[in-house]
Parts: C-alpha cells; sequence; structure tokens
C-alpha cells in the first residue's frame, strides 16, 4: 500500500465504515466478510462438539475419557496442519466450503444419533464426530484468521482486525454459557440441528460473498471487492 493508506485509521473511522453509508465502502465489505466468517466459526458449534467428545467416546466405548480428549485434539492438530499445506494448493474458498459441507453432515449426523438412541449404534457418534473435528480444522478453524489478514485493508487493518477478534471471542463467551441451556431447552439432537442449520447458513454465505484470495495482492483483493460493489 503507498500513500494514504499507511495512515492508520482511527476505531471511529472504522465504526463509521462499517455502520453509516457514508463511511469507507472499501472497507465495510471486507469487514463485514471477516466478522460474518468468525461469526458462523463460533456458531457452527465446534465447542459443543468438542464438549460432548467425552460423551461420544465414552458410548462408543472408550472408558479413558482422557485419552479420548487427547485423541480429538490430536486429530484437530494432525488436520490443521494438513490444512496449511492445502491452503495454498486448493484455495480458501474450496477450503471453507467443504469445511462447513462437512461440518453440517456431521452435525446434522450427531442430532439424528442423540435422535434415536441408544437404537443409533455408537460408531455413528464416533464417525461423525471425527469427520466434524476433520472438517473444522481443515477450513473453518484456521482460515478465518489467514482470511481476515488477505482481505482487510492496511489503512483500517489492525483496528478491523481487533475488532473482528473481539466478535469472535463475544461469540465463543455467548455459546459456552448458553449452550447447557439450549440442551436443555431442546435437546442436544435440537442444538445439533442448530449447529448444522448454522454451517449450511455459512457455506450459501462464503459462496456468494467470500471471494478467493489465494495468490492475490491486497491491491487485487480489493479490486475484487470494488468489481462486486459494481455488479
Amino acid at each position: 500500500s503507498n500513500g494514504g493508506d499507511d495512515e492508520g485509521m482511527s476505531v471511529s473511522d472504522v465504526a463509521r465504515a462499517l455502520f453509516s453509508k457514508s463511511g469507507d465502502a472499501a472497507v465495510r465489505a471486507p469487514l463485514l466478510v471477516a466478522m460474518v466468517v468468525m461469526v458462523c466459526q463460533q456458531f457452527s458449534g465446534i465447542n459443543a462438539v468438542i464438549f460432548f467428545s467425552g460423551t461420544i467416546l465414552n458410548s462408543a466405548g472408550m472408558a479413558n475419557q482422557d485419552l479420548g480428549g487427547a485423541i480429538v485434539m490430536g486429530i484437530q492438530v494432525v488436520a490443521t496442519g494438513i490444512s496449511c499445506l492445502l491452503m495454498d494448493r486448493a484455495g480458501r474458498r474450496p477450503l471453507l466450503i467443504g469445511s462447513l459441507g462437512g461440518m453440517a453432515l456431521a452435525a446434522g449426523t450427531m442430532s439424528l444419533y442423540f435422535a434415536l438412541r441408544p437404537a443409533c449404534p455408537p460408531w455413528v457418534a464416533l464417525g461423525a464426530l471425527v469427520v466434524y473435528i476433520v472438517s473444522f480444522s481443515l477450513g473453518l478453524g484456521p482460515i478465518p484468521w489467514l482470511l481476515m489478514a488477505e482481505i482487510l485493508p492496511a489503512r483500517a487493518r489492525g483496528v478491523a482486525a481487533s475488532a473482528a477478534t473481539l466478535l469472535n471471542w463475544t461469540c465463543s463467551f455467548v455459546v459456552t454459557e448458553t449452550f447447557a441451556d439450549l440442551v436443555q431447552w431442546i435437546e442436544p439432537a435440537g442444538a445439533f440441528l442448530v449447529f448444522a442449520g448454522v454451517c449450511v447458513a455459512g457455506c450459501g454465505y462464503v459462496l456468494v460473498a467470500v471471494p478467493e484470495t489465494k495468490g492475490l495482492q491486497l491491491a487485487e483483493v480489493e479490486a475484487l471487492f470494488v468489481a462486486r460493489r459494481s455488479d
């Protein structure tokens, strides 16, 4: 970036860009994308799946929940490492779409498992758990953070990235604090069905609103958003 792009925008400038038509539209569009993807990351149910992983593994016959937790985290680390290798080959959009699609399928399967148990065999939940965690780790886990750095204009990146990160952690807090009440209200089957719905909606949003940034310079990414506004 050159010239005025090196002058950082203030919090009020970024807020105006986000909420006011008179604000900087070149900041608004990428910031909205960054924020929506962060919301999808947290409301996809990742914390709920981690929370229920012990129950799922226990029902599948694994009595040692500590070992089960270690296996879950190991799968997450390995899949995230694979994602890092794939990002520059497959691109951000395909990984996000595949990730959200896999998570939607897995969350829907877990909803079915909790609705039908004990008639539904435990391996169904175990398989869904593995698919969900691998899918999350391949796309929706790491890519929102990379995407945020790639799409936010340099002049707004500091404040805008902080705002998106704050939103992410706020959503994480909300999901963690309300999950137990949600399960009491609509049962685990209902909760996982909600998460599946969020993943489907997120997949649709990525298809419509998230540009591919693989191999692009920041100026080229900004031009993509300008072209989308003019369509």
